[in-house]
């Protein structure tokens, strides 16, 4: 995490690495092999109501995207902002944010890119804990 964000992360109950760990158990245990074969061939059944059996899926799905989406933005922001006042170490997000704020190129996309490969770096680290 410092490497991507210059992030120290608690050694115990870390409430970044909490979230992004809770949302990849929930995106494992729920989006298995079975459960999206079912779905992609009958896409109606997402039309189904979430309160019947079988719809876990449909269920947990908006915790799960507000968990990645959180897990997304808050280390990012956190990096912004260390970067605005000047409090961080150099990070992968904010050497590419220092070298975006230089170029003259379209930033929305090229901060969007860093913002997602960071967040995939960093769930492929949290994952290696859970093993």
């Amino acid at each position: 995490m410092s490497a991507l964000y210059s992030y120290e992360a608690a050694r115990r109950r870390d409430h970044m690495i909490e979230r992004v760990t809770m949302a990849l158990e929930i995106i494992a245990k729920e989006m298995r092999p079975e459960v999206a074969a079912v779905f992609s061939a009958f896409p109606t059944l997402l039309r189904l109501p979430a309160w019947l059996p079988g719809m876990r899926l449909k269920r947990v799905s908006p915790l799960a995207k507000e968990l990645a989406t959180e897990g997304m933005e808050k280390p990012f922001a956190y990096t912004e902002h260390g970067l605005a006042t000047g409090s961080i170490s150099s990070c992968m997000v904010s050497d590419h944010l220092l070298k975006l704020h230089e170029s003259d190129d379209d930033s929305s996309w090229y901060k969007k890119a860093i913002k997602e490969s960071a967040a995939t770096a960093f769930g492929a680290g949290v994952e290696t804990l859970l093993c």
